[in-house]
């Protein structure tokens, strides 16, 4: 994006709202240290990225005592003029100097509003500018994992790499249509299809860890299942550490599944619990049960919990068996609950994890094996593209599609005009997801899911 001269300088507080030892406010814009200096006559030689010490005034009467950051702009985050000040975190004292800020010419920040500007000075592309959302939004360390190295540019750096591949193959094809009277081909048609047919691979891959991305994201899918009181619901409410479901010794209990997110180690989870699965005459349950396969189908990793002392081996067997046809995408973990009543003699190596009754008892053999399923599948957040962003999917779908489009074109022999129209068109879609095709609609969509102060 080409240098936006903007002529605002905005402010907004950017610590969460209420008291604690410090409160920060951000000023952005080429005001910025003017504004600051009429509130701070006492330090009148500022030096850029030094921690100034500074008292406050407003209206010639000291409000706090502060320290004040001035980054001197390109070398900022936004590209502007960016002054913090660090105030002790009263809420009457940032509210009356957010006041006198706006006073003196600052603007209350839109949200987004920084990181905008960040992107709009070429500190960051849109996908960047994205990722800095996503990981003041992180909820677990494999999503800010994540977050991380696409705001570090590792989704940039591919979708650069496609793109300028296909741009100069673009190029000799508007070529041709300039010189479509002298017959002439300077676009090899086979390399094209090879590289349409390389792309539009490349495509697929990175489309097919939308799922995978999206779960670290926003949870890994974690359904439990079993049959009626195999303590599905009790170890519900030991994940979550609250009483979330109702335990009773009546069989469908749980009638409807129940979704709620939790953390453990590194991972969040949607963990889902669901009806016991066995056969009833009940509509309701009937209607539960249906739900549970439904939720299982959805599911990344399987709970399939088994009380021995209701549940003999081999109808335990069947269940698996059924659970795992039934979602074969799905990874399953036999779990056995209730250790601490089982029979002496009971074989335990087939079950992936024991569980004991009683709240005071480990889950570190539970954590373990998911920890192991993560590691395994590769859901760490470390893969060098991972897709988590939903509007990234329907870019790149877009972008295959065209891609998909241009390909049959050449095979059928089509006008280059019909190729090239194609080829732009997958262009456009790569380029929205970076920001070097944007709309403002796109931006306002965009920024509007920050906070103010980012």
């Amino acid at each position: 994006m080409p240098y936006l001269r903007i002529v605002k300088t905005i402010v907004a507080l950017s610590t969460p709202v209420g008291s604690g030892a410090i409160g920060v406010l951000r000023l952005s814009g080429p005001e910025a240290l003017a504004i600051v200096k009429h509130f701070t006559p006492s330090l009148p030689n500022w030096k850029p990225r030094y921690a100034h010490f500074a008292r406050f005034e407003v209206d010639g009467t000291p409000l706090d005592e502060i320290v004040a950051i001035w980054y001197k702009g390109p070398l900022s985050y936004t590209g502007e003029d960016v002054v913090e000040l660090s105030f002790h975190g009263s809420p009457y004292v940032l509210e009356t100097a957010l006041e006198a800020l706006c006073q003196q010419g600052a603007t209350l920040a839109q949200p987004g509003e920084f990181t905008q500007r960040a992107f709009f000075h070429g500190k960051l592309d849109l996908s960047q500018a994205e990722a800095v959302g996503d990981l003041i939004a992180a909820e677990s360390r494999s999503a800010h994992r994540l977050a991380f190295r696409q705001m570090k540019g590792s989704i940039s750096r591919h979708l650069q790499g496609l793109r300028q591949q296909l741009i100069d193959f673009a190029a000799l094809i508007e070529l041709e249509l300039d010189f479509v009277e002298e017959d002439v081909e300077f676009a090899q048609r086979a390399a094209l299809q090879k590289l349409l047919s390389d792309l539009t691979s490349e495509i697929k891959r990175m489309l097919k860890t939308f799922q995978l991305g999206h779960a670290i994201k926003e949870g890994i899918p974690l359904v439990l299942a079993g049959a009626p009181n195999a303590g599905k619901s009790t170890l519900l409410n030991r994940l979550l550490q609250e009483d979330r479901a109702i335990v009773t010794d009546i069989p469908g209990t749980t009638r409807d599944t129940l979704e709620e997110r939790f953390r453990l180690g590194a991972h969040l989870f949607r963990l889902m619990d669901t009806a016991g699965l066995h056969d009833s005459m009940d509509p309701v349950e009937k209607l539960g049960i249906q739900r549970s396969w439904a939720r299982m189908a959805e599911a990344h990793i399987i709970l399939h919990l088994v009380d021995p002392q209701l549940t003999n081996p081999t109808e335990a067997q069947q269940l698996n068996a059924e659970i795992q046809k039934n979602a074969p995408e799905s990874t399953c973990l036999t779990v056995l609950t209730k250790a601490d009543q089982w029979p002496k003699n009971l074989e335990t190596g087939s079950f992936h994890a024991t569980l004991t009754t009683g709240e005071g008892h480990s889950l570190e053999a539970l954590e373990g094996a998911l920890h192991r399923v993560i590691e395994e599948q590769g859901w760490n957040g470390q893969a060098d593209v991972l897709i988590a962003n939903v509007r990234h999917a329907s870019a790149l779908e877009a972008a295959e599609d065209a891609l998909t489009r241009a390909a049959n074109g050449l095979h059928e022999g089509i006008s280059g005009e019909l190729v090239a129209y194609d080829l732009r068109e997958a262009l456009h879609h790569l380029g929205s997801i970076t920001g070097e095709i944007v709309a403002d609609d796109l931006l306002s969509s965009v920024f509007s899911r920050f906070c103010i102060g980012k």
